[in-house]
């Protein structure tokens, strides 16, 4: 498949995704999420969907206490295995949309990076302190 095509496949697949995902998927265990990015195969045969809880997976900002690290990896794990279980769902409303003969299967993965940019700026900060 053509460096171009994939691209465009990638980005078709993340924007129908995050429009049918929260409309359609009525499953507890996916909370509102955030697909920060796709990852297509060269063969088309399988995508790598990168997922981040919106708001961080340890809660918190909808009134509820903070979850502890266990809790947010629970939880993480959870919407993970949510969203395998829709896959087949999705996969189908892919299909609708897709000029593609094949659908790519959907493989969802954690996508760390907004976490650690912020465990990276926390660490800087205090070697700043500690500095001064």
């Amino acid at each position: 498949m053509q460096e171009t095509r994939r691209a465009r496949l990638e980005a078709v697949i993340q924007e129908e995704l995050s429009y049918v995902v929260p409309r359609e998927i009525k499953d507890p265990r996916v909370p509102t999420v955030t697909f920060t990015s796709v990852q297509v195969t060269p063969d088309g045969s399988s995508a790598t969907v990168f997922v981040s809880i919106l708001g961080g997976a340890h809660g918190g900002h909808d009134g509820a206490p903070p979850l502890s690290d266990e809790g947010a990896k629970q939880r993480m794990k959870d919407c993970i295995e949510g969203l395998t279980s829709a896959s087949g769902f999705l996969r189908r409303h892919l299909a609708r949309v897709l000029t593609t003969r094949h659908v790519p299967n959907l493989i969802f993965r954690e996508d760390r990076g907004f976490e650690n940019a912020l465990r990276v700026n926390e660490l800087l900060r205090k070697i700043e302190t500690k500095e001064d």
